[in-house]
């Protein structure tokens, strides 16, 4: 049987550190645009593709 991939997973590197989660819906950007919160662990993190030495590819919209 062939699964299709999930289109809503994160890239790996940018999975949460403390418990691994990858699912977009629950990695919630907070509002300086440059961390995430996990809604599984409640770990507060900055994603390395989100640092300003990374690439920008998962950018959440900036006010």
């Amino acid at each position: 049987m062939n699964i299709p991939p999930d289109d809503n997973l994160v890239a790996t590197e940018d999975a949460c550190p403390t418990c691994g989660q990858r699912h977009i819906d629950r990695l919630v950007w907070i509002e300086d645009g440059q961390r995430v919160r996990c809604a599984a662990c409640l770990n507060i993190y900055m994603p390395p593709n989100r640092r300003p030495e990374g690439g920008d590819a998962h950018a959440a919209p900036t006010q």
